[in-house]
């Protein structure tokens, strides 16, 4: 039940951090993170294009044969 908690914690840490990005920049919302201790791949992966990401994540789930 803890990690649940502190998943949604981060998760929402995140999506703040991403308002963030477009308020005040992108170093800002690094900075909120770090003070945060959430780690910065998850806004780093927010902020690359969503077709690379995609791509990405495609080739990491396993083939369902």
């Amino acid at each position: 039940m803890i990690q649940r908690r502190t998943d949604e914690q981060t998760a929402l840490t995140a999506e703040y951090a991403l308002y963030l990005v477009e308020l005040r920049g992108a170093d800002f919302a690094f900075t909120y993170l770090d003070s945060c201790k959430v780690p910065r791949a998850i806004l780093a992966r927010a902020l690359q294009s969503p077709l690379h990401r995609r791509h990405h994540e495609r080739r990491k789930q396993l083939r369902k044969d």
